[in-house]
């Protein structure tokens, strides 16, 4: 099996192509087309919940699929105005909710709200990328995070912003070694912590959020490795279980950033 930085890279340097292929997959196309062909009919939150393809389409486009089974929560959610801060999506400490509710703001606009690009053609986007992302963590999960963190990263505008996604935080954990433990400390300490290892405006660089990915990735491998991770040509000449690391791996290592990112 490639390493996670090997195989990052062959996704990415062709994203597009990459997502071609996802949108040419027989379930995502059929799904999509009901999705699409349907969504603009829906007029009220009743009708979205209860079209049970419409809904699940839509929650894993959003990332929100573990919650599907939760109706009547979700019906709340989008009774409530997004753009009130007492609002259920803005108490939430996971900001997907807010960010599914301000796609479908049936509160804010009415039977409009199902034909606006947060319910249409960004919902489409983001769930082919759900896709992708699954399809690569059902082989390495190190990739799906590192394509999810990507993806995220310019969103995040805080460190709690860091603790409050599952997936960013395992991230953050994994790059810079911290035990999951950690996540058992006061909020203020693990914030306080974390100021210390991320400058929040470098995750609006591009460059300096690839060269975390690329720490990850090498860290990630480090903490996973096994006989599938090591090169075939290295496996010729070396017991797997003495030798331990990939040459993918070791260069990724050999390429991490000294004194910070």
């Amino acid at each position: 099996m490639l390493s996670t930085a090997t195989r990052y890279q062959i996704l990415t340097s062709n994203m597009a192509r990459t997502r071609t292929t996802i949108e040419n997959d027989a379930t995502v196309k059929r799904e999509t087309a009901y999705y699409t062909a349907n969504i603009k009919n829906v007029k009220t939150i009743d009708q979205f919940v209860n079209d049970y393809r419409l809904f699940n389409y839509a929650m894993k486009a959003y990332g929100l699929q573990d919650m599907a089974y939760g109706k009547a929560f979700i019906k709340k959610l989008l009774e409530e105005d997004v753009t009130n801060p007492k609002s259920m999506a803005n108490k939430m400490s996971n900001p997907l909710y807010k960010e599914f509710a301000k796609a479908f703001d049936f509160a804010g606009k009415g039977v409009a709200a199902t034909s606006a690009p947060g319910a249409t053609t960004e919902a489409v986007s983001k769930y082919v990328q759900q896709v992708l992302e699954a399809k690569e963590g059902e082989q390495n999960e190190g990739v799906r995070i590192a394509l999810y963190f990507k993806r995220k990263a310019s969103s995040i505008t805080s460190h709690m912003g860091l603790l409050s996604d599952k997936a960013i935080l395992e991230f953050v954990q994994t790059t810079f070694n911290i035990p999951k433990e950690s996540s058992k400390a006061d909020l203020d300490v693990q914030v306080r912590n974390l100021k210390k290892l991320i400058d929040i405006k470098d995750l609006q660089d591009p460059k300096k959020v690839d060269k975390l990915i690329q720490r990850f990735s090498a860290m990630y491998d480090m903490n996973h490795v096994s006989a599938e991770t090591l090169n075939p040509v290295l496996n010729l000449f070396t017991d797997p279980t003495e030798s331990g690391f990939s040459v993918d791996l070791m260069m990724s290592i050999s390429k991490l950033p000294r004194g910070g990112f």
